[in-house]
């Protein structure tokens, strides 16, 4: 390994036989570079299985383990320590604890997890009311240890600010009146049929249900709904809402208020994954593994969107600089900057369609009519066999035209390898929703296996694997692309990643090509048992090459990152 380092440090380029350390026709052995990865390539099909197959309950056993570790982070956690003991082998330094980094959480777990923090406020502030706590913290975006501090420091500035001055909810009414006209419908009403906030602006309970249920008719901001009264700032709060509407359109305030608790938490999300309800909290600001949620889908939980999904292994600042440059009109200007040359006088853009360097701007398609020069961009006048015929331009040289024409062959140069990537990005997003669908179709040709050939239902739990470990695969190819094409072309890393792009793309294919095989086409049960052990072995060969490259990718390949 040291040897492969000093090659990369040197800026040389490393062949197949000098990475793999001496090949011959048959394929390569395999090294271990210094963060602990081994990586296997040309090897034949015999000699990949012997490799990478595994015995059936070890494999499952592992697979479990590797599932549970999935949304787990390791967290070193020390402890006191009494060096004039630490001979002592009972004696334990410092150990990893599992936890969590992420939870998914279910309407039922939202609605604990927001309560449980309004009672947390509740307690450290002495503040009696939920409702009226409930209003602080959706003002503060649910953020409890901003609004603590902002409480300390200016009660009343804050309450004010919140719509609840001095976390005053309502005003009993004044027991004297004998009736009361409410100033929305003009009728007469026993104070008993009538309701008013801490600002006294009383109305009937007739007029105050119409309001609220048409405030609730308007969305998610009729959470933050003010008193009727113009100009009024106080808040409506959720124990009035309880109690002047009927308990359906009760329970879509509930659920608006529940979305506020997740769209104005930053560490709480909703899955972006269409219909999905569940949501995903993770307590970290900056997460780059992706989150898998209770409905399948792995995501970004920084980006969180379903097109974009997970975008390992590039980071996000670069996806949203690829995701521009694919919609920016700049890519057509570089185009026409590579393709056409503009006409010397009228400046339009002009495509060279034939041989001859005599140029036409074209009046029929918008042009002016000048002739000139393709090479030098000269009056075609000055030109004849003096200035080297008509195929030629001996002033090309001396012109301006000539670094004109570097810089579009420069442009040009950068367009095609763009499109290079661009090409296999699209690829591989569309071989991508071809897995999703197979994964989507897996149980239904689960079916027709266990028709055909009589086996048991465990028989066939290969065909979602593999339809899994291809989603993931094509996922990461995809993004592949995107941070290669950002790589540092002069970068050491550049041999080695395209080297395990290419080993997982190949073997990735091959999986596609082995799931794919018509069921016709499998005569009997012997035809079928070779058929799936192909499938799952190269499963899990391809699991492997993927984490090769992920874990490559994350090492920083040669140890340093050269990637935009």
């Amino acid at each position: 390994m040291s040897f492969y380092r000093e090659r990369m440090s040197s800026g040389l380029d490393i062949k197949n036989e000098e990475l793999y350390g001496g090949v011959g026709d048959g394929g390569v052995v395999g090294f271990h570079c210094f963060s602990c990865w081994n990586i296997t390539s040309k090897m034949s099909e015999d000699e990949i299985y012997d490799d990478y197959d595994v015995d059936d309950d070890s494999a499952e056993e592992s697979g479990n383990e590797s599932a549970d570790n999935e949304e787990m982070d390791y967290e070193y956690s020390t402890q006191e320590i009494d060096f004039d003991d630490i001979h002592s082998s009972n004696r334990s330094i410092g150990k990893l604890t599992r936890q969590k980094s992420f939870e998914v959480l279910d309407r039922s777990e939202l609605v604990s997890e927001s309560r449980k923090l309004i009672k947390e406020v509740m307690d450290v502030l002495s503040i009696p009311s939920e409702a009226a706590v409930s209003i602080l913290l959706r003002h503060m975006k649910w953020n409890k240890e901003k609004l603590i501090e902002r409480f300390m420091d200016n009660q009343d500035k804050l309450c004010s600010d919140a719509g609840i001055p001095n976390l005053r909810l309502d005003k009993a009414v004044d027991k004297s009146l004998q009736k009361f006209s409410c100033l929305i419908c003009l009728e007469d009403f026993p104070p008993s049929q009538t309701f008013a906030l801490s600002c006294d602006h009383r109305y009937c309970l007739a007029c105050w249900k119409l309001y609220l249920e048409c405030k609730i008719g308007e969305g998610p901001e009729c959470i933050y709904s003010t008193c009727p009264a113009p100009k009024c700032k106080v808040k409506v709060h959720e124990d009035a809402f309880k109690k002047l509407i009927e308990s359906v359109a009760y329970e879509k305030y509930s659920n608006f208020i529940l979305k506020s608790y997740v769209d104005d938490n930053p560490q709480v999300k909703w899955c972006p994954a269409p219909g999905c309800v569940y949501s995903v909290r993770c307590d970290r600001k900056e997460r780059k593994e992706a989150v898998t949620c209770k409905c399948g889908f792995q995501y970004c939980f920084n980006c969180n969107d379903s097109e974009i999904g997970d975008h390992m292994p590039c980071p996000c600042s670069q996806v949203d600089k690829w995701l521009q440059k694919a919609s920016d009109e700049s890519e057509n200007v570089t185009w026409m900057l590579a393709n056409t040359k503009k006409c010397p006088e009228c400046r339009s853009p002009i495509e060279k369609n034939g041989g001859c360097m005599h140029m036409t701007c074209r009046k029929n398609a918008g042009g002016c009519g000048f002739e000139f020069c393709w090479l030098c961009r000269g009056p075609w006048s000055d030109h004849g066999s003096a200035t080297g015929g008509y195929y030629n331009c001996n002033k090309y040289d001396k012109s301006k035209a000539k670094e004109d024409d570097e810089k579009a062959n420069d442009a040009k140069t950068e367009l095609e390898a763009y499109m290079f990537y661009y090409h296999r990005y699209e690829s591989h997003k569309n071989a991508m929703k071809i897995a999703d669908e197979q994964r989507r179709n897996a149980h239904q040709k689960e079916q027709q296996i266990l028709s055909k050939f009589d086996v048991r239902s465990a028989d066939t739990k290969f065909l979602m694997e593999a339809t899994e470990q291809l989603l993931r695969n094509r996922r990461v190819l995809q993004y592949s692309y995107v941070y290669g094409y950002y790589l540092d072309k002069k970068s050491n890393e550049r041999n080695l990643f395209e080297y395990l792009q290419e080993d997982l793309e190949k073997h990735t294919n091959q999986l596609s090509t082995y799931y794919e095989l018509s069921l016709d086409k499998l005569d009997d049960y012997q035809a079928f048992i070779k058929w799936k052990e192909q499938v799952t072995n190269y499963t899990r060969i391809t699991k492997k090459f993927l984490d090769h490259f992920v874990e490559g990718v994350a090492g920083g390949l040669t140890g340093s990152h050269h990637n935009n």
